[in-house]
């Protein structure tokens, strides 16, 4: 028996997590997930928060160099569209 994993629709709204999206793995210690993911919803949505990025170090958070790389370069992609 086959089943079918939903609409048509359905299967290209999906968003991959973006700990998919961005290739992000889970470190020993590391940023805080929760910090991280909701950093980058709001980067993306066009809204960075001013200052200094700072996540807290966590045990298992996101390997800190490759949260580094995929910032630094949605704000470069960022600073390229105004």
């Amino acid at each position: 028996m086959f089943w079918s994993r939903g609409s048509r629709e359905a299967r290209e709204e999906y968003e991959p997590p973006l700990h998919e999206e961005f290739g992000f793995t889970i470190a020993r210690r590391g940023y805080d997930r929760d910090q991280v993911d909701a950093y980058i919803t709001r980067l993306r949505g066009g809204t960075p928060p001013a200052g200094v990025v700072a996540f807290e170090l966590v045990r298992r958070g996101y390997e800190q160099s490759r949260v580094d790389e995929v910032i630094a370069r949605l704000h470069g992609e960022a600073g390229r569209k105004k």
